[in-house]
This record gives structure tokens, C-alpha cells and sequence, in this order.
């Protein structure tokens, strides 16, 4: 494999691009509730009553479709506006309409008109899909609005040229009620926000000022530039020109997206529990492969992305997670994965396909399987599972039959560790709940939901928000300290712990907000009590009566400072 040192240019340059506000969300947060006794935390040293993890994860596929409307369906949860959550006067608005689209109509076909108080704002048709398929209409940076309260009304099909008029039982036709904020209520930081540039050898690095990412940037270069280097050595390619890597102050889908340039999720509150350099690899191995492969299908593109990385969100044994995933009986026929991969419970999708990659490479070699993966494309075959199946044929003188069968008798003959069964089901069971999380509180973070634009248009056309703002309530705060505080038992192999911390964010959400066992009343409790001197906690650890606490100013500034509390009878107090 080839190497070379990527050298470090480091260039600073100011972009003045003044940040500007955001956007309002359909369906509002539920207010929690504080039961008034708070015990003792439920998460020691000493535990002594395991949670057990999920014998199944949430989202694995169902057999039976859900059955669609006969006629398009949208309702005001279906309006999205950005940025999220809350809208500024001045930020330039995005609209994203996604509706129900039943499988007789065109979704291209689909007329839809935005309009604002009644005037006509956009027009334009369901022209894009999401990763699992579903139609959507996006109209970006459309407009701005005074502060104040504003209607937003979406109509569908409004000449009936699909339908003719009267339709019956057709909901073609929504509004929500936009309310935007003054841009006096926004923190100076982000009022004066602008884009920073670093360049080095192997990129250009985009972020904004006054997040994490500009605070860190110095360290975040080095990062940046192995991670690409790792990248092209384990695919045997330089890349041909700089990448573009933009740093993002919020978690969108599972924490990065790639397409001619890469965006990262980098927050000091990181509920996606992924360890960065691991991300960083894989969304740099995306960029890199489409070099030799610009029409590789998706099955194929993420199981090399996880593989070159060596694991998905972390570094792991591929084959031995693949063996205990076959042997809980997660395991989804290959045929069906390739053909509709991204709806696939997320994690399980991922694995397979890396697993199954790794298994090809450890075949016949990395250049055999680049020349069969450079070759399967969309239009091969009449089904993505065809087209490896002849191209499987042509490579490695196997069928997909064949090549599927041989590759799980291979795992059969693994026999996985204990620890490597806890630890993809612990696994499982915090992604399903960190994205039942954000569908319940964080919607345009889900990755089926996600808007995830070009950051190049952001930085042209949009607002830093775009990429940088997110929800912080005091929920939001909670849920995802807890979330912080799983991912680092998950990894640290202490799935007890996760799942105990699992348990009580699910029963949060399930309640619809409210705090209602020890260890999340403590957690609210904590971020009440360090928001009361004037920071926002961004991780907590708790250990029997005592917790540590980072947080930031609650001005606005990124500084981190660490923070010692004591429970005294029932209340969380600072100590010296």
C-alpha cells in the first residue's frame, strides 16, 4: 500500500458571512415534569440489578408494508422549516415538504405552492427522496420574515390535474403558523458568527466561528489529515484534489454525510456516540472511492466505508460482530438488503455489508474486488441484487446464492464472545433509541428525515445556522447527557450501565417529557442546577451521590470548564 506524509499548511481566513436565524417545528417539545423528591441516583459503582439489553432491535423490517392512502396525504407535521428550531428575523428560510405519496402517483408529477400570508413564496414539484425512498419537496433559502407570528400554507395538486375535482377524503392542503423571533434574542456569538477556512495538504476545512470545532481547530487538523490518509491507503488511491470537510456544531443523521464534499458532526454534546476519527475515515473513504467507482450502489459503498474504517462507529472485529449478529438472528437475506438497503435497521444493514466485503476481499484480494465493485452499478441489471449477482458471476466465479451461502457458513464457524453479543445488542438498542429520541425531539436530525444540503450552498447561499443551530431545552440538555453518558459505558464495555441509562431515556420519551424515575429526575435536576449558575452542561457523569459536570458559558462561548457537584438531602450542590 502506498504512503506518504501528508504535510500541514495550516491557513486561517476569515469568511464574512454574518450568521442569521432559524426556523420554527411544527409540533412543539412537551413540557416535563419534576416530580418534587429527588433520590438517590440509580447508576454505582455497586449496581446490582442489570437491565437486560432489547432482545430485538425497534426497527429491523417488517414483512407487511404499511398501506398507503389512495390519494396524497399531508398534514402540518410534514412542513419542515429551516433552520430548526427556532427562527430569526433575517435567516433565509428553507421549506421542505414531505408528504404521504401513494405508489399510482408520480411524485415528479405532484404540483406544490408554498405561500406566506397568503403570498406565493415557491412552486416547484416533489422532485427529491430521501434514503429510504420517500418523495419530498425542498425549496431552499426561499425568503426571509419580520419577526412576528406568519402562516405558512402548502398546497398539493392545486389545479386537481391528478385527481379530479371534488376529491374525496384528499388532505392536499396544510398550514402551520411560523413564529420568528427578534435578532436581538440571538447570542452575539452566533450574531457575529462567520465562516473560518483551514487549508492543508490533503484539505480545506470549513467551520464557523464561536462552535466546538473552531475552538478545537488546531487540534481537529491532524485528525482530519490521518483520517484521510488512512483512508487512501486501505483503498490504494491518492485522492485527486482537496477535500472539502465542513465541521458541523450539531448531529445530523448518524453524524456525518458525504457527496463531492464531507460534513461532520463535531458538538461537545455528541449524542450519536461515535467516536470522530472513525466517522472521519469513513465519510473521507466515500469521497476517495468514487475516484474509481462513481456509480457504486449503496450496499456496497457502505459496507467499504465501515470496512476501510475498520468498524462502524467504532474500531471493532467486523467478522465477529457479523457472527453475533447471526447468532441473535438479526440477519436480513442479502438480496433484500442490497435491493432496499437504507430502511433496514440501521446498524444491522452496516454490518452485513461490511462484513460481506470483507469476506470478498479476504478472497481473492483488494484489486479483484475493486474491479467488481467498480462494476456493479444501477443500471446493470433490472435489480441492484442482480447486477452483483452477475457481476459476482464475471469476478469471483460464484453466484450471489452461492457467495451468501459460503460467507455465513464461514460465520457459523466463528463462534462470537459474550462480550461481542452484549455489545451488539447494547448497540442496537442505543440507536433505536437515539432515533426514536430525535423522531419525538429532534426530527430533522433523523436520518430518513434529515435535509442534509450541499455545505457549499450553505456557505454561498445560507445561514451557519443551517449546519449549527439545534434544539436546547432543557429536555433536549438532559436526554442527550444521557445519551453521551450510555455511548461512553457502551464503549467502555459496561453495557450495564448503557442500558440502565437506555431504560430511563426510553421511559422519558414514552411519558412524553416527563422525569419520572431516580436517574432521569437527577439528570434534569443537574442541568437545572448548573443552568442556575449560568453554563449549559454538555456531558454528566454520575457515580452514587456525586457528579461531574462539563459545561459552557450560557452566553454562548465555547470555553469548557469541569464542574463537581454533591447531593445534599435533595439537591444537587456545586462543591470548590
Amino acid at each position: 500500500m502506498m504512503r506518504r506524509v501528508l504535510g500541514l499548511c495550516l491557513l486561517v481566513c476569515l469568511w464574512g458571512l454574518t450568521a442569521c436565524g432559524q426556523t420554527a417545528v411544527a409540533t412543539p417539545i412537551p413540557t416535563p415534569t419534576l416530580p418534587p423528591a429527588v433520590t438517590t441516583p440509580t447508576i454505582s459503582a455497586n449496581d446490582s440489578e442489570p437491565a437486560a439489553p432489547s432482545p430485538t432491535p425497534t426497527e429491523l423490517p417488517t414483512a407487511t408494508p404499511t398501506p398507503l392512502p389512495p390519494d396524497i396525504s399531508l398534514s402540518p407535521g410534514n412542513i419542515f422549516v429551516y433552520p430548526v428550531p427556532t427562527v430569526y428575523e433575517g435567516d433565509r428560510l428553507t421549506i421542505q415538504i414531505m408528504p404521504t405519496v401513494p405508489e399510482a402517483i408520480v411524485p415528479e408529477s405532484v404540483s406544490v405552492h408554498v405561500l406566506l400570508n397568503g403570498e406565493e413564496m415557491a412552486v416547484g414539484t416533489l422532485d427529491s427522496r430521501n434514503l429510504a425512498g420517500r418523495p419530498f419537496g425542498l425549496f431552499q433559502w426561499v425568503t426571509t420574515a419580520a419577526a412576528g407570528s406568519h402562516e405558512i400554507r402548502v398546497i398539493l395538486d392545486k389545479d386537481n390535474r391528478l385527481l379530479p375535482a371534488p376529491r374525496q377524503g384528499s388532505h392536499n392542503e396544510a398550514r402551520i403558523t411560523l413564529n420568528v423571533a427578534e435578532a436581538a434574542a440571538l447570542s452575539r456569538h452566533e450574531r457575529e458568527a462567520t465562516w473560518v477556512r483551514a487549508e492543508t495538504t490533503c484539505c480545506i476545512i470549513h467551520t464557523v466561528s464561536g462552535t466546538a470545532a473552531y475552538r478545537d481547530l488546531p487540534q481537529l487538523v491532524p485528525r482530519i489529515e490521518t483520517a484521510v490518509q488512512i483512508a487512501s491507503d486501505q483503498l490504494d488511491e491518492l485522492p485527486l484534489r482537496k477535500i472539502d470537510v465542513y465541521l458541523a456544531d450539531r448531529v445530523i443523521g448518524q453524524g456525518g454525510y458525504a457527496g463531492s464534499a464531507i460534513v461532520i458532526s463535531y458538538s461537545d454534546r455528541p449524542y450519536n456516540g461515535v467516536q470522530l476519527d472513525q466517522m472521519l475515515i469513513h465519510e473521507a473513504t466515500h469521497i476517495i472511492d468514487r475516484q474509481f467507482a462513481p456509480r457504486r450502489i449503496a450496499f456496497l459503498a457502505e459496507g467499504v466505508a465501515v470496512w476501510a474504517s475498520g468498524g462502524h462507529y467504532k474500531p471493532e472485529d467486523i467478522e465477529e460482530r457479523a457472527a453475533a449478529m447471526l447468532s441473535l438472528g438479526y440477519y436480513v437475506p442479502l438480496e433484500q438488503l442490497i435491493n432496499n438497503f437504507y430502511p433496514v435497521q440501521h446498524e444491522i444493514g452496516y454490518l452485513q455489508a461490511a462484513s460481506f466485503v470483507q469476506y470478498l476481499i479476504n478472497q481473492k484480494g483488494w484489486g479483484r474486488f475493486r474491479a467488481f465493485y467498480s462494476s456493479v452499478t444501477a443500471d446493470f441489471a433490472f435489480t441492484l441484487a442482480e447486477s452483483v449477482d452477475l457481476n459476482l458471476q464475471q469476478y469471483y466465479e460464484t453466484t450471489l446464492e452461492a457467495a451468501e451461502a459460503d460467507w455465513l457458513d464461514h460465520l457459523q464457524n466463528r463462534e462470537p464472545s459474550p462480550e461481542a453479543i452484549a455489545d451488539l445488542q447494547t448497540s442496537l438498542r442505543y440507536y433505536d433509541t437515539m432515533r426514536y429520541y430525535q423522531l419525538n425531539y429532534d426530527p430533522t436530525a433523523h436520518f430518513l428525515n434529515a435535509w442534509l444540503p450541499f455545505p457549499g450552498a450553505v456557505r454561498e447561499q445560507g445561514n451557519p445556522a443551517d449546519l449549527n443551530r439545534r434544539p436546547q431545552s432543557e429536555t433536549h440538555i438532559a436526554l442527550e447527557t444521557m445519551f453521551v453518558a450510555a455511548a461512553e459505558a457502551l464503549h467502555n464495555g459496561d453495557f450495564n450501565r448503557a442500558n440502565v441509562l437506555l431504560d430511563s431515556i426510553a421511559r422519558t420519551i414514552d411519558s412524553g417529557g416527563a422525569f419520572l424515575d431516580p436517574l432521569a429526575i437527577n439528570y434534569l435536576s443537574l442541568v437545572r442546577t448548573v443552568s442556575e449558575f449560568g453554563y449549559t452542561p454538555q456531558t454528566i457523569t454520575i457515580e452514587a451521590n456525586r457528579a461531574t459536570v462539563t459545561a459552557t458559558p450560557a452566553n454562548g462561548q465555547t470555553n469548557l470548564i469541569e464542574l463537581s457537584l454533591l447531593l445534599r438531602g435533595r439537591r444537587w450542590v456545586l462543591t470548590a
